[in-house]
């Protein structure tokens, strides 16, 4: 990653970086002693604060500080240094304009973090407008969902059931359309990515329509075992996606599109795998929550 020659400005955006990294250690730290409420707790709020920074900071803002966040990663798992042209063209592409909260120290960044600046902070006002309601949308969904299914019982468990299932019958399609933009972005991977995007929301509104149909019939342990899948689902959609895509952009250097590509694929095959994983778990009583699926 290129330097430049003053210090870091902005020891904010640093500190909650390192918050962030600090708040996924930590879960991965219950996740290994089996305390997933805690961790999942824990989880919720770093996914509220990160993405409300969309509405309170801005799009060019927020957009910078998730590359600052690759860019730390990238910086100590390689420390790629000011020759980046010649030993990873993929890596050292810079933004345009003055996109706030970038920190300093880099001057370069990751061709997917420069189009996703140059679509979403820069873009049409439609596709800013979009993308703040997939994500807002998406937000609400995870966050009741959590909620409904951990913590509460009876009619108020039905209801928050019906809202995180309304928001996410908004996020869903609305971040269909935010990644059919995605057509001329190299970094993406073309037409490729829209493929991919396709992928993702389909099977995630698979999911989530299997639970709504169930529970219309009247099938409560079929919709359960549904909705559990569809919540895991969201899980990798959000967090499983952007760590995979910041642990493997270091190590595909020379490859514009090796980074981001296989993780819009992946990640929600991952889902799928993680969301039957869950289900045997609470099957044998591994898993602890008010929704029975047996």
């Amino acid at each position: 990653m290129a330097y430049t020659d003053g210090s870091m400005v902005d020891t904010v955006t640093l500190a909650t970086i390192g918050a962030f990294y600090a708040s996924l250690a930590s879960a991965l730290y219950l996740l290994i002693w089996g305390k997933y409420i805690q961790m999942q707790k824990l989880l919720v709020v770093v996914m509220v604060l990160v993405n409300l920074r969309y509405i309170v900071f801005g799009m060019s803002a927020s957009i910078g500080w998730v590359t600052n966040a690759s860019d730390v990663l990238t910086d100590l798992l390689v420390g790629l240094d000011t020759d980046c042209p010649q030993r990873a063209p993929a890596m050292c592409t810079e933004l345009s304009g003055n996109p706030n909260s970038l920190l300093s120290m880099y001057t370069s960044h990751p061709s997917w973090a420069a189009d996703l600046y140059h679509l979403f902070g820069e873009g049409p006002k439609l596709d800013k407008i979009c993308m703040h309601i997939h994500i807002l949308a998406m937000t609400a969904a995870l966050s009741v969902s959590f909620v409904h299914i951990f913590f509460l019982r009876g009619k108020l468990q039905r209801r928050a059931g019906q809202v995180s299932a309304f928001f996410a019958a908004i996020g869903v399609p609305m971040g269909l359309v935010v990644g059919l933009t995605n057509q001329s972005s190299e970094a993406y991977g073309g037409m490729w990515s829209v493929y991919g995007w396709i992928w993702m929301a389909g099977s995630s509104f698979f999911l989530l329509s299997k639970g709504v149909l169930t529970v219309l019939q009247g099938n409560i342990k079929s919709h359960k075992r549904w909705m559990t899948r569809f919540y895991v689902s969201m899980w990798c959609d959000f967090l499983v996606f952007r760590l995979l895509l910041f642990v493997v952009t270091p190590f595909v250097t020379e490859c514009k599109s090796c980074a981001f590509l296989p993780m819009i694929y992946l990640s929600p095959l991952i889902g799928l795998i993680a969301g039957e994983v869950v289900l045997q778990a609470k099957d044998n009583g591994n898993w602890v929550s008010n929704y029975k699926t047996k």
